[in-house]
């Protein structure tokens, strides 16, 4: 019997000496960077770098508001840099706190103030000085120049109220308007009390009273109850008839507030939910309801102060709006855009009057 050959054992290769080792083979695998590293590495310290000098900005800034006084504000106002808005807007701010009251009262301030906005204006025409800047330029100017308890300035404020060479220049005209009012205003406020009684200024405003722009409209009628003198009121007894609807409601009140009733019939229009002329042009409902609460709220002040003043005058077109809007039903008042909770407001207002008819 013949045995059979063992298997064969493996045969191991013969090894020579082993190969070096690359240094990229000691090395983990490279990978991309993850989004939290990067964060790590750039966005935080960027964020932390922005805090830093954001603080630093504001502190700044509230340290130049505190040290920074209005005649400085003024004087740099002659310089030629684009930033004399900011400046313009910084003094009208400025001219609003009550640490300044004294210096309200400078009549060469004013002068010069005034001086600089009537140089704007006679540099500017049509195609030049109307771009943003040069036009917000004279509007803060303008508003600024209204905060002064002097009647210095004011001629300048008429010119800018009046001079009418481009659309763009539109919001000049307002602000001016707007700081006639503030500037009568602040001179009623005076012990004795000044009246803004000026022909020229009376010239002013009423042809602004018909001027094509329903804004400047609006801000003259404000402006004119303001100013209270007789020319004035007998401009708004015919501003009460003007088609735009805001112009009519400041007519209205601003004479309810001298105690002339001849606005009854608009202030029964105000507060009657089915006229919501004046906050249909609202764009959202939220700014719809907004502006009607503001209307009928003015209303019912304007009514109350009326009634105080003017007992024997007959309210029946006030009571009858109110009547319908103390007893609309929540959809009503839903389309009207009328909140709620105003009507218990109206409801005082109303039994003010029907037992003030009943005496």
């Amino acid at each position: 019997m013949t045995d059979s050959p063992p298997p064969d054992d493996p045969i191991e290769p013969r090894r020579g000496p082993a190969p070096p080792v690359a240094g990229d083979d000691l090395l983990p695998p490279v990978e991309p960077p993850s989004a939290g590293f990067i964060i790590q590495l750039f966005v935080v310290p960027a964020l932390i770098v922005m805090v830093v000098v954001a603080i630093w900005v504001v502190f700044t800034w509230l340290v130049h508001r505190t040290t920074m006084k209005p005649e400085d504000l003024i004087q740099g106002l002659r310089g030629s840099s684009v930033a004399r808005w900011q400046r313009a807007s910084e003094l009208a701010d400025m001219l609003r706190n009550e640490r300044f009251a004294d210096f309200r009262q400078n009549a060469s301030a004013a002068r010069e103030l005034a001086d600089i906005l009537d140089n704007e204006i006679d540099d500017a025409s049509a195609g030049q000085g109307m771009d943003e800047l040069d036009v917000t330029l004279r509007y803060f100017l303008a508003r600024a120049l209204g905060e002064f308890r002097v009647e210095e300035g004011l001629d300048v404020l008429v010119n800018a109220a009046t001079t009418n060479r481009d659309p763009r220049e539109a919001i000049v005209r307002r602000g001016a308007v707007q700081a006639i009012a503030v500037r009568a205003h602040n001179l009623a406020e005076l012990d004795p009390p000044q009246l803004l009684d000026d022909r020229q200024l009376d010239d002013a405003l009423a042809r602004l009273a018909t001027d094509e722009d329903n804004l400047v409209r609006s801000e003259t009628a404000f402006a004119l109850g303001q100013i209270g003198t007789p020319a004035s009121v007998a401009l708004l007894e015919r501003m009460v008839e003007d088609a735009h609807a805001d112009t009519r409601y400041n007519a209205a009140l601003a004479l309810a507030r001298h105690g002339n009733a001849a606005g009854m019939e608009v202030l029964a229009e105000m507060l009657d939910p089915s006229e919501p002329a004046s906050a249909a042009e609202e764009p959202n409902e939220r700014d719809q309801y907004f502006k009607r609460s503001l209307i009928i709220t003015n209303a019912l002040e304007a009514v109350d102060a009326l009634a105080a003043d003017q007992q024997h005058v007959d309210f029946t077109p006030v009571i009858d709006a109110l009547d319908r809007l103390t007893n609309a039903s929540d959809d009503d008042l839903a389309t009207a855009r009328i909140a709620p909770t105003i009507v218990p407001r109206a409801r005082e207002t109303l039994g003010r009057l029907q037992r003030l008819a009943a005496q």
